[in-house]
């Protein structure tokens, strides 16, 4: 894993890439090595499979040149322009997101649904008088989900809450 880990590390910092890569393939392949037998051929082409991490890895973060990033051979003179003011925190460049004024819309919002407090102990022994009385068999948490319009879980809750405060 440490190898691994150099790897990723050596490939994001663009730094001893080829050593990483290097050491990473011998790694992955001498563990194959030593846990098969050398005469078989599935040994050998599963350390080639255990190759293409690493080389894959590599060649997924090498910087790719294109027309775009490719070296101009001529050199450009240096135009003088007046300096660009970078704009104010507050404000964004047209056509960037995210817009400036993105989260000014949820500054004054209010909750869709305001949270509902949960019965005291007392009140759920109640409850559970009322159901035991009207169904004629013991309460369960389903019982209290559905008279408290909740989860069966949270009526759970109030069944043990109800059994601890007693």
């Amino acid at each position: 894993m440490a190898i691994d880990l150099y790897l990723v590390w050596a490939v994001r910092v663009r730094r001893d890439v080829a050593l990483a890569v290097l050491v990473s393939v011998a790694a992955n392949v001498a563990g194959v090595l030593t846990a098969e037998s050398l005469a078989s051929v599935d040994t050998w082409v599963s350390a080639g499979l255990h190759a293409v991490f690493p080389l894959t890895l590599a060649r997924m973060h090498r910087p790719l040149l294109t027309a775009e990033t490719s070296v101009v051979t001529d050199p450009v003179p240096a135009v003088s322009a007046p300096e660009i003011a970078a704009p104010a925190p507050a404000e964004s460049l047209p056509g960037t997101w995210p817009d400036a004024d993105l989260w000014s819309d949820f500054e004054d919002s209010a909750p869709d649904v305001e949270p509902v407090t949960p019965p005291s102990a007392a009140d759920v022994r109640t409850a559970m008088a009322s159901l035991a009385a009207g169904t004629g068999r013991p309460v369960t948490g389903r019982m209290l989900a559905d008279h408290y319009s909740v989860s069966e879980r949270t009526g759970r809750r109030y069944l043990a809450l109800a059994g601890e405060a007693a």
